[in-house]
């Protein structure tokens, strides 16, 4: 047990150390403590008085947005402390808000020490001391207490914005404060590099920091380090109260717009200028619905291939519809920059939208069903891509392919209406069966094709395993069509007037070479009124044909094999013929390695690369098609070497 008074003086404690000395030893003097750094607070046994000054204490007391900004307990065996003593004004705790300032101290009443704070007989200490060492005192961001006011601060866009650091005390002019900010520890991932100035009397430090899309947006912890003061006293890093909130992304999105159209939403943004991000590659877009209790779920990425500005000089902005939408449902939007480091920003601002009611059939979305939709469901048959194409409302039967059943459903609402149903609009269409009503039975008699069946046939698709010629049987008022899909030979047989193709046993075709021995693979047979017909030939049921792959933009379908040891395929879909396309691998790093010429011709398209020269490891192989002077389409895919 001590008598006399005891002090603690200008003492840095390191990593929150805690200076337990007179929290774990009983006596009766009082205890002194001035000028610490890192104090923690706790318990005494005993002390008579309790002095502190100007000493910055982490407590860990305070809530997330601003960690361990010091706070103190009411002292045991206090029943009222006060701050300061004699009229001397007691520890400056790093804020200058009263409410603050009381608020992080606890006592009984608000769950801390066993004491109770007498706050009207308190001097408190609202500013700094001069006589200590330096240390910074306030933060002001675009005029704002970063920490005292940080809940008034505006969110920090993209553009200049005005940092001003407060000292205790006056500084060395000729050392400049290195300040930076970030989400998480050490908040060193933005540097500001900018020049600033002193304020004449050495005790404010003022900056003017451009802020780009390339910043973390969130909550970030300001950090100021690497100041020094007259005495040459290097000051504490200070990472611990200064706070903002920053959205970048968001706030170079504010032309984003979302607009509901039939069967798609269209989206549309400014791209950013070069002075808020200089190495954007494209865009990513980003897709989530909120459920009935307002739960949303996971974004999910909606391009394969990367979104880039249009480069039409008649239009300007970037674009992209979404297809893949339920007529009735919300969609919310977001999208990220892809930068050349392959790295991406954060989220842009949300916009959402709700695609249009289309009709039944209405495949060109013109708000009527007409031998314009035919039209239409024959050229994405053979895989043009048209657009716009309301899939669900050419989808006549919902088996989620396009074909000549599809033709003769329309063709059955055109003149019977919606399946001889009442119900109108696809939100809730009375869509035609799916499933088969019976059997269409091909078979060759001779040289002779046959179909044979007891429901009228008012279309047919035919799949052969080989090309031959042959002579169409007379079908009167019959449109044909021949054409390639998977190496196939495919005949499509239909009516835009409701024609009846055959009935019963009908002859088809004849082939010219007698010799070839010509099977069908694939078939698909529907009935005049719209219904499914399951083929049959050589007693053996055939699988239906489906629409060919399409896209309006250039698909990345397949890198194999992944990982690989050098030799590597590539399956790409090009929307439509371009003047060139090329395959480039980058290293981690973002920096080019290997690139080839590949093949420029709409559809599906394969190449094969050779990669034995680069070393193990992954890369990012990225392919882009250009067409009258500018990039149209980029995507890519993650490779390992092995």
């Amino acid at each position: 047990l001590l008598d006399s008074d005891v002090y603690y003086s200008n003492i840095i404690l390191q990593d929150n150390s805690t200076i337990r000395t007179f929290w774990t030893t009983s006596f009766y003097g009082d205890a002194n403590f001035n000028n610490i750094y890192g104090l923690q607070g706790g318990s005494n046994r005993g002390v008579a008085r309790l002095n502190l000054q100007n000493n910055i204490f982490n407590y860990y007391s305070w809530p997330n947005m601003v960690h361990n900004l010091g706070g103190i307990n009411a002292p045991n065996n206090l029943n009222n402390a006060t701050f300061g003593f004699n009229g001397n004004p007691g520890p400056y705790l790093g804020t200058s808000s009263l409410e603050m300032y009381q608020s992080i101290c606890r006592d009984i009443f608000t769950g801390g020490g066993s004491g109770i704070f007498d706050w009207e007989n308190s001097v408190i200490k609202l500013t700094p001391y001069s006589e200590a060492p330096g240390v910074v005192w306030k933060v002001l961001v675009n005029g704002k207490d970063a920490l005292d006011e940080y809940e008034l601060m505006d969110p920090i866009g993209v553009g200049a914005h005005t940092f001003e650091v407060y000292f205790n005390k006056e500084m060395d002019i000729l050392v400049n404060p290195q300040i930076s900010y970030g989400v998480r520890a050490p908040y060193t991932q933005k540097i500001i590099s900018e020049t600033g100035s002193w304020s004449l009397d050495g005790k404010i430090y003022t900056v003017i920091h451009d802020i780009n899309i390339g910043a973390a947006d969130g909550i970030n912890r300001i950090r100021i380090e690497g100041a020094r003061d007259l005495d040459y006293f290097d000051i504490l890093i200070e990472n611990l109260r200064f706070c903002m909130l920053v959205q970048s992304a968001g706030s170079a999105s504010t032309g984003f717009f979302a607009a509901g159209g039939l069967g798609k939403i269209d989206l549309e943004w400014v791209a950013p200028s070069a002075d808020e991000i200089d190495d954007a590659l494209g865009y990513n877009m980003y897709r989530y619905q909120v459920d009935a209790d307002g739960v949303e779920s996971e974004p999910e990425k909606l391009n394969e291939t990367l979104i880039i500005e249009d480069t039409d000089p008649s239009t300007t902005g970037v674009y992209f519809s979404d297809y893949a939408v339920l007529e009735g449902e919300t969609y919310f939007y977001k999208y990220k920059i892809l930068r050349t480091s392959f790295e991406e920003t954060d989220y842009s601002n949300t916009v959402s939208s709700s695609p249009l009611t289309s009709t039944l059939g209405d495949s060109n979305g013109d708000f009527d069903v007409n031998v314009l939709d035919l039209v239409h469901d024959v050229d994405y048959i053979l895989g043009n891509n048209p657009e716009p194409f309301i899939f669900v409302a050419g989808d006549v039967n919902a088996d989620n392919t396009i074909n000549v059943l599809d033709i003769v459903g329309t063709v059955d609402i055109i003149f019977n209406g919606d399946g001889g149903d009442t119900g109108t609009g696809s939100t809730d269409p009375n869509f035609y069966p799916s499933q088969a009503i019976g059997f269409a039975d091909f078979s060759w008699e001779g040289n002779d094709l046959y179909v044979e069946s007891m429901h009228n046939i008012g279309g047919l698709q035919l799949a052969f395993d080989a090309d031959f010629e042959y002579v169409l049987h007379e079908l009167p008022g019959i449109e044909r069509l021949d054409y390639t899909q998977d190496q196939l030979k495919v005949l499509m047989l239909y009516s835009f007037n409701n024609t009846t193709i055959a009935s019963t046993r009908t002859k088809l075709l004849t082939r010219v070479d007698a010799t070839q021995d010509i099977n069908i693979n694939l078939a698909v047979a529907g009935t005049t009124t719209g219904a499914k017909l399951t083929p049959r030939f050589k007693d053996i049921e055939l699988a239906g044909i489906a629409s060919p792959f399409q896209s309006s933009e250039l698909e990345f379908l397949n890198l194999f094999p992944n990982p690989t040891s050098g030799e590597v395929t590539l399956m790409y879909y090009l929307p439509e013929q371009m003047d060139g396309a090329v395959a480039k691998v980058y290293d981690m790093l973002g920096r080019l390695v290997w690139a080839q010429a590949i093949d420029k011709k709409q559809g599906m398209q394969q190449a094969n690369l050779n990669l034995n020269t680069l070393q193990k490891g992954n890369y990012i192989v990225l392919i882009s098609a250009h067409k009258n002077g500018g990039t149209k389409n980029i995507a890519n895919k993650t490779l390992i070497i092995k």
